[in-house]
């Protein structure tokens, strides 16, 4: 497991992150199964890495992402404004269950949308299992990276020599 080669691929998937300005944390092994998800949680930090609280995801929620360095260069300002009718409303039915514990079907499709504009996305950071399926927090990681598939494939397979997965 080559770290030049991991490093190489954050750098061709992540607009704007380099290597060299990264502080590279000791993997914790206390944290069992969640200790490459919590590394790369230090590594990245919140310019290139954005934990998600579903039930704290309102319009202003949106701030975490668009502090994201990509987003930041890309000269956007992403906004979940149109989902809100004047009185603060959803427009669309959601239920409350969804709009709290799994409202990325709610807030997602907005958001790409705009980040497809400019050449990015958000992917998801799993977990991959052992029995090779993928585990998703509750409240999930996101990347945003560029379109560019094959770049997104190379780092998709360097997250996955240490356990996780874009999903």
């Amino acid at each position: 497991m080559s770290s030049e080669a991991f490093f190489v691929a954050l750098e061709q998937a992540i607009p704007g992150f380099s290597a060299k300005e990264v502080t590279v944390p000791a993997v914790d092994e206390r944290q069992g199964e969640y200790k490459q998800v919590y590394w790369l949680d230090q590594l990245l930090g919140e310019n290139f890495l954005c934990y998600v609280e579903w039930k704290e995801f309102d319009p202003w929620g949106v701030d975490r992402l668009n502090a994201l360095i990509p987003v930041k260069q890309a000269g956007i300002t992403l906004s979940t404004d149109s989902l809100y009718d004047k009185q603060g409303s959803p427009v669309q039915d959601i239920s409350y269950e969804e709009f709290m514990y799994n409202a990325g079907g709610f807030f997602l499709p907005v958001l790409q949308q705009q980040l497809q504009l400019v050449g990015l996305k958000l992917l998801e950071l799993g977990i991959l299992q052992n029995d090779g399926k993928m585990y998703l927090h509750e409240n999930p990681r996101f990347i945003c990276t560029t379109t560019d598939n094959a770049k997104i494939e190379q780092l998709n397979l360097q997250l996955q020599q240490r356990g996780l997965v874009f999903c």
